[in-house]
């Protein structure tokens, strides 16, 4: 374009040449006038010479351009010495058009009485126009508007036509290869109205027409052409199109455009005779579908319907109370959901059937927060699409119709809805409600026992622990003794005797019961073990809890930590008896048990006490061990020492309760979240079985997953604390270890 007006492509700079003409068929001398201001590309150096006896002209000329790409080389003349420029050079070969290289010593041969027949020129001016892009028409605008042309506004591609809305589309071409031109000039080119936009005419087809371009004319309008017996496509003064989409004509202009996407091409043709191309715009017949979700609301659109949606209901309960719930709130666990959402066509779009309503379909997506950190993203199917529940009383009214799941726990659902209309359009904005689900278990208590008959202080009611300083089972410290006989009340039960072998390169100790062949590479002490109970005391949310008491709590982390062993280097039993594992369910050796009265866990920790420590004291087993087991050598005896006393003294038990299970753990307890293809569980749940059994035998499931991995933990993963203290009765006084 020229610099002076260009907006829309690079500007491109002219050089002219004075043409002195005599007679039409003689030819005269050319003089050179001088090359008019440009930027790049540069055209310089041009030249023409009229042929002798005819009206060919040669025209030379240079072209520079930095950045090196395909120009396109306009050619124009005037008669006037530029005062207008009534000839277009369109009769031109060589380097003229599309496609020239810049470079030096280009040439063009235009033939003038082609492009100017009958004229007698007297002197003349040829202008040479370089453009980095060509200039091809471009359409500046689209919009549409009622058929009598009310209502008019912009069509952008993507835009959505009412299904039998009749419209009128209409569009305006602007020609780039003559910005900068004399408008008087292009008027008196423009043959066709409006005649000072350059434009000769328009094109149009569809995809209604089933026509492929790359093989034949799909092009509209066309005339009949003699020669080859067949129509031709050509440019024609239309600026747009009557669509009365009503079926009253087989052609675009009346026909019942189908639901879906359509598209439409158009092409123009400017006076300096070049083409737009094909021009792609994207509609779409019929609108979306509306959806609305109620929202901690009633149906206003069917008022005999008094239920507040959505609303959840407890499995366990047997009146089905329905529990109303809103966007953002957690609801139980082990609950049911139900929506309710309201749908109808879109009141633009008219209605092949009338008595048939929108229908509902919808599908679930849920996160579930992992238990030790990250997220799962899991989701159902689509839900079938069936007529509504409560179907729609008036063309633009709203049918209604509900749809629920089951929930799992630990996890952020939801919802989203989708209308459906007539022709399986869906709402392509799906109305949606996102809830959370599931409520932490709490720890009521760590309780310590000194042996395995005596029974808890404490009822299944007592008070989640709030603050453990005010806790009838945390406050305080519980100390137990340890005694050669192991009955009075406050003394640990003695199990048996056994032995301690310490290793003699990293004195860890581990318990065996036998010493034979273990003198080479262990010291091997004469030890008595001994038995406490822990006992932990935890519920589920009441909201979430199921009735069963071994379903109290799904599984515990826990660990019990010395004074003189700081790492926990001892494992004492009953469990993993690290903070960081996780206790599912009883063990095989039975230290671990689970009661199906009142669901209460308990552990049997293993205290292993030196025989001679019991029985003499301290100084004399350190004795013992200096001469018998140390070679003598003091250093290795207070070693062995160390590591054969770290439970005894100052201890603190950890506990953090959790409230699901895994399935192969043990009681077996239900411990999946079972979701279904269809949203809607695809059956009735057999005798006997629950949601939440590991293997559900029902068709239609889209997955089934592991609560374990999504258990929700007391105290946000914290755990609660009971100090515990135990002492050696001695001959020689009680003895307990300090630090480590």
């Amino acid at each position: 374009m020229f610099k002076s007006i260009s907006t829309f492509l690079p500007a491109g700079p002219v050089a002219a040449l004075v043409l002195l003409c005599g007679a039409a068929a003689s030819s005269g001398p050319f003089g050179a006038a001088p090359a008019l201001a440009a930027s790049a590309p540069v055209v310089s150096n041009v030249t023409a010479a009229q042929r002798d006896s005819t009206f060919l002209v040669d025209i030379g000329y240079d072209v520079a351009d930095a950045d090196g790409d395909p120009l396109f080389i306009t050619i124009l003349f005037s008669p006037d010495g530029g005062a207008t420029w009534p000839v277009i050079c369109r009769s031109v070969s060589g380097d003229a058009g599309a496609g020239v290289l810049p470079g030096d010593g280009k040439s063009v041969v235009w033939d003038a009485r082609a492009d100017y027949p009958g004229m007698i020129l007297g002197a003349g001016i040829v202008r040479v126009t370089a453009n980095d892009e060509l200039p091809i028409p471009r359409l500046a605008r689209l919009f549409r508007s009622a058929l009598d042309g009310s209502g008019e506004r912009a069509l952008a591609p993507g835009d959505t036509i009412g299904f039998g809305e009749p419209v009128h589309i209409g569009w305006e071409f602007a020609a780039p290869s003559l910005a900068g031109l004399d408008p008087a000039w292009i008027a008196a080119q423009d043959s066709v109205a409006p005649f000072d936009d350059g434009i000769l005419g328009a094109k149009w087809f569809s995809s209604l027409d089933g026509c492929i371009p790359a093989l034949e004319d799909c092009w509209h309008p066309r005339r009949f052409n003699e020669a080859t017996g067949d129509s031709d496509s050509y440019f024609a003064p239309v600026w747009g199109l009557d669509l009365r989409n009503d079926g009253s004509g087989a052609d675009l202009s009346g026909a019942l455009l189908p639901s879906g996407a359509l598209q439409l091409h158009l092409n123009a043709l400017d006076i300096v005779g070049l083409e737009a191309g094909d021009i792609t715009i994207d509609l779409v017949v019929n609108h979306d579908p509306q959806t609305i979700v109620l929202d901690n609301e009633t149906d206003w659109a069917h008022p005999a319907d008094p239920e507040v949606y959505p609303y959840y209901i407890h499995l366990d309960d047997p009146a089905q109370e329905h529990h109303p719930f809103g966007g953002g709130d957690r609801v139980p666990d082990r609950t049911y959901v139900v929506f309710k959402a309201l749908v109808r066509d879109d009141p633009r779009d008219q209605r092949l059937d009338p008595g048939q309503s929108a229908r509902l379909t919808g599908h679930f997506e849920g996160v579930r927060t992992n238990t030790f950190g990250g997220l799962f993203s899991f989701a159902s199917d689509a839900s079938e699409i069936a007529p509504p529940a409560w179907p729609a009383t008036c063309d633009t009214c709203w049918a209604a119709d509900t749809l629920g799941f089951l929930v799992g726990p630990s996890t952020e659902f939801t919802m989203k809805l989708q209308a459906v209309d007539e022709h399986d359009r869906r709402d392509g904005t799906p109305a949606s409600l996102a809830f959370e689900v599931g409520y932490p278990p709490c720890v009521q208590c760590v309780e310590l026992l000194p042996k395995s008959s005596a029974t808890s202080q404490f009822g299944p009611g007592l008070e989640c622990v709030a603050d453990p300083a005010a806790s009838p089972c945390l406050a305080g410290t519980t100390e137990f003794r340890i005694t050669q006989s192991g009955t009075e009340p406050d003394a640990l039960q003695f199990f048996q005797s056994i032995f301690m072998l310490v290793d003699k390169d990293t004195y860890a100790v581990r318990l065996a019961d036998s010493s034979a062949g273990q003198e080479a590479t262990n010291y091997v002490v004469d030890a008595r073990l001994y038995r406490m109970s822990v006992l932990l005391h935890g519920r589920d949310d009441p909201r979430d809890a199921w009735n069963q008491p071994l379903r109290r709590v799904g599984g515990w982390r826990y660990q019990i930590d010395h004074e003189c062993d700081p790492f926990n280097q001892l494992r004492e039993g009953g469990g993993p008896d690290d903070i960081l594992d996780v206790l599912w369910g009883e063990d095989a050796a039975g230290l671990v048990d689970i009661s199906n009265v009142d669901g209460l866990w308990r552990l049997e920790v293993d205290v292993v006490v030196p025989s001679i420590l019991v029985t003499t004291g301290a100084d004399i087993y350190l004795t013992v061990l200096t001469f018998a087991q140390a070679g003598g050598d003091p250093a290795v005896a207070q070693n062995i020492f160390d590591a054969t006393t770290k439970q005894l003294g100052a201890g603190v038990v950890q506990a953090v309760a959790l409230d699901q299970t895994r399935c192969d753990a043990s009681p077996a307890r239900p411990a999946r979240f079972h979701y279904f293809r269809g949203v809607r569980p695809s059956g009735p749940l057999p005798v006997g079985l629950t949601w939440r059994d590991c293997y559900l035998p029902l068709p239609g499931l889209k997955g089934s997953l592991e609560l374990s991995n999504g258990a929700m933990q007391s105290g946000m993963g914290l755990p609660v604390t009971k100090e515990f203290r135990i002492v050696v009765a001695t001959p020689a006084g009680d003895y307990v270890c300090s630090g480590p």
